[in-house]
């Protein structure tokens, strides 16, 4: 599971809930819904192709993993 940001159009934050749901039906999993747009949540990889798909969807992004070493590991 990865954790991805959607961005909503404008035009569909009237019925922002019934987005939240089909987008929910396809396998996110909502952790906040934000009335301005923004829905925070997670998804399997396989699927995040499809949630890009809707016309209502203006970005998806997905959180990129950082490693960082040890303050103690030697300079690469």
């Amino acid at each position: 599971m990865k954790n991805i940001v959607i961005t909503i159009s404008n035009s569909h934050l009237d019925r922002l809930k019934s987005v939240a749901a089909l987008l929910c039906k396809e396998g996110l999993v909502i952790t906040t819904l934000y009335e301005f747009g923004v829905i925070i949540g997670t998804a399997d990889e396989k699927i995040i192709h499809t949630l890009r798909q809707h016309e209502e969807v203006i970005s998806l992004t997905e959180e990129k993993q950082a490693n960082i070493s040890p303050p103690d590991a030697e300079v690469q």
